[in-house]
């Protein structure tokens, strides 16, 4: 029905052109922010998803950096490290040249000081190994003992520990803790057979001790226990007796330092072996750096260094099995972040072609929209000239 006072057609035409004005307008913000979800009404669980991956995403981001951080702490490590076996194969040329019994004892003295020099130079390494100001291998850092936890995933209990070995001269054994006593220590239980009335004698540090009974009338045995009993009962003799576990006879000298000795020896009707000794001398140590000026110390010190070579050739395996997973880590990471990237892209993106596609179909609806307006505006003037 024809009418004047209310414009329908015009109404209809105007909301039409604000549907299509709005259609028009959110193609042009997908296609200028290039992504599909321009606000939560757009997709709300899609934005919820895309959110959740986001923060994995910026998670891993970091994680990469930390995993760089873990390999620069081991690769820095290791570098100490490798100068510290440097230095411990040098030490060993030195102890065996000291060793030979070609060298004097002056020479010892010379190969001594380049050897001292060299332990000191272990500590120099292990503490100037340094990684954002925290030395690495002289045990004083968070990378020591139990060592710190490295995040390198999006959750946190993704995490790479890295412990570092302490290797300090004393850590290596390259050092006396506390200056020992001489000690000769058995290698299997005393049994001397003495006959009837007969005694024997030996030497403890130039004491003699006489073991035996005179007045048996019967074949003796000597036990370890009976040796201990003698030897410490025996006056001017500063080396206390003992027993092992094993059974086995132990002779410790009162004092300790290099000037400790034991030596047992002017044995007389009974012999080291059936004391259950192969050794019959000892020297104590003095606290501190081990020493090659003697011949007898640079044995020592061989067995040490080889022990010390061992101790940081397994640091620097350990060192090499964490930077190896640090590195798998840090390509799965990367993987991950190429993974997210993408799922991210597929739920966010904008894809250009169809939402073009959707703005020019909104703009032509929008364009219709105004002409439809425009003639819906012009119908009450046609109707008012049916009343001329």
């Amino acid at each position: 029905m024809p009418v004047i006072s209310t414009n329908i057609a015009a109404d209809s035409a105007v909301r039409y052109l604000n549907l299509n004005s709005q259609d028009e307008t959110t193609s042009l913000s997908k296609l200028a922010s290039g992504s599909r979800i321009t606000q939560a009404s757009d997709d709300a669980a899609g934005l919820a998803i895309s959110t959740r991956i986001s923060s994995d995403v910026t998670a891993l981001t970091q994680a990469a950096t930390n995993a760089s951080h873990g390999i620069s702490v081991l690769q820095t490590a290791d570098s100490g490290a490798s100068n510290v076996s440097d230095i411990l194969q040098r030490m060993k040329a030195l102890a065996s040249e000291s060793a030979s019994g070609t060298v004097t004892d002056d020479d010892r003295s010379y190969i001594d000081a380049e050897f001292s020099q060299l332990t000191d130079e272990i500590d120099g390494t292990s503490t100037s190994t340094r990684y954002n100001g925290q030395s690495l291998l002289d045990g004083t850092s968070s990378f020591s003992g139990t060592g710190v936890s490295v995040m390198v995933g999006s959750d946190s209990s993704d995490t790479i520990n890295i412990s570092l070995a302490t290797l300090t001269a004393s850590a290596l054994g390259l050092n006396n803790a506390t200056a020992t006593a001489a000690t000769v220590t058995g290698t299997s239980a005393a049994s001397v057979s003495l006959a009837a009335g007969a005694t024997a004698t030996f030497d403890v540090d130039g004491t003699t001790v006489t073991i035996g009974d005179s007045s048996s009338s019967s074949a003796q045995t000597l036990t370890t226990d009976d040796l201990v009993t003698a030897i410490n009962g025996t006056t001017g003799i500063d080396v206390t007796a003992s027993k092992n576990s094993s059974g086995e006879l132990v002779l410790t000298s009162n004092t300790t330092g290099s000037t400790s000795t034991v030596t047992v020896d002017n044995f007389s009707g009974v012999t080291a072996g059936a004391m259950g000794l192969t050794t019959t001398t000892a020297t104590g140590a003095d606290a501190g750096a081990i020493s090659v000026a003697t011949q007898t110390g640079a044995n020592s010190a061989l067995t040490a260094i080889d022990s010390a070579i061992d101790k940081v050739s397994q640091a620097r395996a350990q060192i090499g099995a964490e930077e190896s997973r640090f590195n798998f880590r840090s390509d799965s990471i990367s993987s991950q972040i190429d993974s997210l990237k993408s799922a991210n892209s597929a739920i966010t993106d904008t894809d250009v072609a169809a939402e073009s596609s959707n703005l020019a179909s909104a703009k032509v609806k929008t364009e219709a929209a105004v002409a439809a307006a425009a003639q819906a505006s012009q119908m009450p003037q046609d109707l008012l000239k049916l009343l001329q």
